[in-house]
């Protein structure tokens, strides 16, 4: 193989190696157990959840949302006895949309005029994810 085919391949595998992070023993148990409190919803295979987070500018944040979002998630249906697929999928899209409320900035703002379930997402989520997280460069989104 010529010199200039060798560098190429090399300069490839070194760009699909750099794209995906490793994680420790430990970070992989976390989302094994993140995959393990949304079992039923969460249809990703365990390599591809770590290939997501592998590709995410800030995977250490993206995990600790996800176990905030799966927590979450979990203490609502055992406190509102949530059961059925249609309806627990529901309540796991609504978990998603109250935590892309609040990396939106929408924690910010006024007294929400909003449902009941909302503001126990929101304050469980809070509560889950880490007291110094809307700081966290990462967090945030804008749409500017």
């Amino acid at each position: 193989m010529p010199y200039r085919k060798k560098f190429f391949f090399l300069i490839i595998f070194l760009f699909l190696t750099a794209s995906a992070r490793a994680f420790t023993a430990q970070d992989i148990q976390r989302v094994k157990a993140v995959k393990q409190l949304l079992e039923g919803i969460d249809t990703k295979s365990l390599q591809q959840t770590m290939d997501e987070l592998g590709k995410t500018r800030h995977p250490q944040l993206n995990l600790q949302i996800r176990e905030a979002m799966a927590k979450t998630y979990t203490d609502i249906v055992k406190e509102e006895n949530v059961s059925g697929q249609k309806k627990k999928e529901w309540l796991y899209s609504m978990v998603c949309l109250n935590m892309a409320y609040l990396q939106f900035g929408g924690y910010q703002g006024a007294r929400e005029n909003t449902t009941t379930l909302n503001r126990l997402i929101r304050r469980k989520l809070k509560e889950y994810l880490p007291a110094d997280v809307f700081k966290q460069h990462g967090f945030l989104y804008s749409l500017e």
